[in-house]
């Protein structure tokens, strides 16, 4: 069972739902919903550091997501864990239905999905190669 959130978690739910939303990136990772919400509340810079914000916003993300799933995170093999990965809004999971319906109206129409899904950006190297196979010779 989900642990309840405190009002400073509910207060960020909400702002990260509005940085999720009205954004043109169809995902954002925790650095840049730092900066989108400090850029839109200013007054939040003195409440927390940066690196406590950026230990606070994936464990509220991630609350979301487990109680209701209106958080859905970006899996990629480029990422270093929760603060790296990206993360998009659901509306239609939204547990508040009278601020997803204001949102659906705010959100922009064409967020790409390709953005929410899993890439694999990262190959393993080739091995060495000590000489041209014969086929491959001119």
């Amino acid at each position: 069972m989900p642990v309840p959130l405190d009002p400073e978690q509910v207060e960020l739910t909400g702002m990260l739902v509005e940085a999720l939303a009205t954004s043109r990136a169809s995902s954002m990772d925790p650095f840049a919903l730092h900066t989108a919400i400090i850029q839109t509340h200013p007054h939040l810079k003195t409440k927390h550091n940066k690196k406590e914000w950026l230990n606070l916003i994936p464990v509220v993300l991630e609350a979301g997501h487990a109680r209701c799933g209106m958080f859905e995170k970006v899996h990629s093999s480029g990422t270093n864990g929760a603060k790296q990965a990206r993360w998009f809004y659901i509306s239609e999971k939204d547990e508040d239905r009278e601020r997803a319906g204001l949102l659906e109206e705010l959100m922009p129409k064409q967020k790409r999905n390709e953005t929410k899904k899993y890439k694999q950006y990262y190959y393993k190297p080739l091995h060495k190669l000590t000489r041209w196979d014969s086929e491959d010779a001119i």
